[in-house]
Parts: structure tokens; C-alpha cells; sequence
């Protein structure tokens, strides 16, 4: 099976690019000849080593002969018509924009996690107003283009996507349900992430942007409830770092929290090793939340909140602790519970290891996604 890949980049510059370049090198070295349409004037050449051929125009279909088509983050819906029109194709949606106005996938006002189709709630909930950074602070963006882009789907075979929450996101906005798929966004390398000994230190660590979707300003306000003695770490960095520096230092907990900025991978192993929970305070409906299977397979409980696909791997009591979206308090006892308690902890994170293991490694999840692939390929309609 030849499988092209249809990207608008072509390097490492997010996770998308990352779970791409990962699943080409991954299916390549099964046998399976990789390719990538891209529309990147700059293409990475380290990044383009994963591919057997690339490039920017429709020739590379004839060049290449692909037998399915991976279409990634494709912006112009009538290419996408095009292309499924050509060659069998799936569609791995890796976040909310095809769906949803304001690409966040939770409302402006209120905050609170959207689960409504694209159409009158995106008026009544003034999802239409969107930010702009030029002389005018706002721009009006009707749902035209979202209709458009979700009907030029008609053709894609497959959509596959990293848990429940964005199954059901796509089967309310109209995508068939019979075509989507369920496969993990997993990287290669969580395989080579190894369990960590329990710390016992009251240490609680973030891992992530600094982003308002992230939810730091509400994993502050969750500390002000943490009972006892205990230290927080925020690794990370973001376009909302400093506001969430002035918040702490307005809740009065700045003194007990780090913000390190970037850290490199060896660094940010030491501070998973002192951390004895991790925590994913997300205020947006995360597509799938790497970031907690990561802690996870390093043997550490999350406590976060219930949004998104979130509760597809931190089952609560098991592998850690959920709480009700957006619900500060509750997120702060379920921090003071696991510090009050290591030796709960310490089983949480053990638990929470062996279920990466059984569900999450890569070589599994790239097992699936090639059953999805050979389904798209004979699926004839």
C-alpha cells in the first residue's frame, strides 16, 4: 500500500508535523512507501527524509501512484473534493478546525466547552466575532466556510480521529459515523518512555503552552485550594506566560511556583522524576491530550478536567483523577488528595504506566491506522 500524505508544511514546526512525520517514518519502514504533497515554499530537508518523493504540485500523484491518500490539515475545501475525487482517501482531523469557527472548540463567553454543531450556536454565542490584529481589534466570520469545508468531505473514505469527544464531533456535524475511526495520535517516542520510581516530594508539574486553551490560569486558581506544603512547576511557554505570572502573583502563590520556560527533553526528565502528579488543567476540549499519556507512561497520576478526550485515558480512580470541566475546586482536592496521600499515588501512576503500555504504544496504534488505511482503500461505496 502506497500511501500519500497531503500537508500544507513540510517540517517540524508542531505536533501535527510531528504525528505525520512519525507515522511516515513508522509505515516506512514496514514496507509501506511514503509520500508528501505539501505547499510549503521552504520544505525541511531533515524532515522530508521520511518520504520516498515530494512536492508542491499535482504531478507528484501521477509520479507517485498512491493507493490512498492521508489528508492532514488541507485549508481549501475544493482541493480536498478534488483530491478524494482522484484517489481513495481518509482524513485524519487532528483538531477542531473543520467544524468550528473559532478553532478553540469552546465559547467566548463563559469558557465553557462547545458541543454543538457549527450553525445557530455559533450566532448566539457570539463565536462569529473573531480577534484581528490590525487596525480593526474585530472581524464578523459567517459559517459559509465551515459548511463548505465539511460538504467537500463527501467524498473522504475514513476520518480518523485521536478519541470519543471528536467522534462525536464530526457524526453531529454531519460526517458519517460509519466512517470514523478511533486511533491514537501517539509519537514514537513515548515507546522508548520509561516508568519513573514514585516521587514523594509535594511537587506538581504542568507540561505544556502557556496558552488561555491550557487552562494555567485555572490550575492557578486550583492551588489557592491545595491544602499543606507543596510546589508547583509550570514548564512551558506560551503567549499568555506573562498574564499567568501577574495571576499568581494576584492569588498570592506565585512564591510557590516555578515558571521554567522551554526546557530541552533531559531537563524536562528531571521534572517529571520530582513531580508526584501531573496535572492538565485544559480549558478546550482537547482533541486527544498527549501530554497526559506522556506523564503516564512515565508512571505518574494526572488529575485534570473532564473535557475533551481527556476521559478516553485518565479514568478516574485508576489512572488518576478526572474533574468536572473547569471546576477549580474540585481540581485542587483531587491535588491535595494524591500529596496528602503517595502511597495512592504511587498505585495511580503504576496503573496509570501499564495502560499505556496495552493501549497506547506506538507500534499498536500504527497497526490500527494501517487496518484504517487498507479500509479506505477497498471501501468502493
Amino acid at each position: 500500500m502506497r500511501v500519500l500524505h497531503v500537508h500544507e508544511r513540510a517540517g517540524f514546526y508542531g505536533g501535527v508535523e510531528q504525528i505525520l512525520h512519525d507515522i511516515a517514518a513508522g509505515l516506512g519502514e514496514r514496507g509501506l512507501p511514503q509520500g508528501l504533497l505539501h505547499n510549503d515554499r521552504a520544505p525541511r530537508r531533515s524532515y522530508l527524509e521520511a518520504f520516498a518523493d515530494s512536492g508542491t504540485d499535482a504531478a507528484l500523484i501521477e509520479r507517485f501512484r498512491p493507493d490512498v491518500l492521508l489528508l492532514h490539515k488541507v485549508g481549501d475545501a475544493a482541493r480536498v473534493a478534488q483530491l478524494a475525487a482522484q484517489v481513495p482517501a481518509a482524513r485524519m482531523v487532528h483538531d477542531h478546525d473543520l467544524v468550528c469557527l473559532r478553532r478553540h472548540k469552546y465559547f467566548p463567553i463563559g469558557n465553557r466547552a462547545c458541543d454543538r454543531p457549527a450553525g445557530g450556536a455559533c450566532y448566539s454565542h457570539l463565536c462569529f466575532v473573531q480577534q484581528r490584529h490590525r487596525r480593526l481589534p474585530v472581524a464578523f466570520k459567517g459559517i459559509g466556510g465551515v459548511k463548505a469545508a465539511i460538504a467537500a468531505h463527501a467524498g473522504v473514505r475514513r476520518f480518523i480521529v485521536g478519541s470519543r469527544w471528536m467522534r462525536d464531533e464530526l457524526r453531529i456535524n454531519g460526517l458519517p459515523a460509519a466512517h470514523i475511526r478511533v486511533v491514537p495520535p501517539v509519537p514514537r517516542a513515548l515507546g522508548s518512555c520509561e516508568r519513573q520510581p514514585p516521587s514523594h516530594l509535594p511537587e506538581i508539574l504542568y507540561v505544556g503552552p502557556v496558552m488561555r486553551s491550557k487552562g494555567v490560569d485555572l490550575l492557578l486558581h486550583a492551588l489557592t485550594q491545595v491544602q499543606g506544603h507543596w510546589h508547583a512547576s509550570v514548564v512551558g511557554t506560551g503567549d499568555y506566560l506573562e498574564a499567568c505570572k501577574a495571576l499568581a502573583i494576584n492569588l498570592d502563590v506565585a512564591h510557590r511556583i516555578t515558571f521554567t520556560g522551554w526546557v530541552d527533553h533531559a531537563t524536562l526528565e528531571g521534572y517529571y522524576a520530582r513531580a508526584a502528579v501531573t496535572v492538565v488543567p485544559s480549558r478546550w476540549p482537547e482533541p486527544f491530550g498527549m501530554v497526559g499519556i506522556e506523564a503516564m507512561a512515565r508512571g505518574r497520576p494526572v488529575v485534570g478536567f473532564a473535557v475533551g478526550g481527556i476521559p478516553d485515558w485518565l479514568e478516574h480512580e485508576v489512572t488518576g483523577l478526572l474533574a468536572p470541566e473547569a471546576d477549580t475546586r474540585a481540581l485542587g482536592r483531587h491535588l491535595s488528595h494524591l500529596l496528602a496521600e503517595p502511597e495512592l499515588a504511587a498505585k495511580l501512576g503504576v496503573r496509570a504506566a501499564a495502560r499505556v503500555r496495552e493501549r497506547y504504544h506506538p507500534d499498536t496504534c500504527l497497526d490500527q491506522l494501517t487496518a484504517v488505511l487498507q479500509d479506505a482503500v477497498d471501501d468502493r461505496g
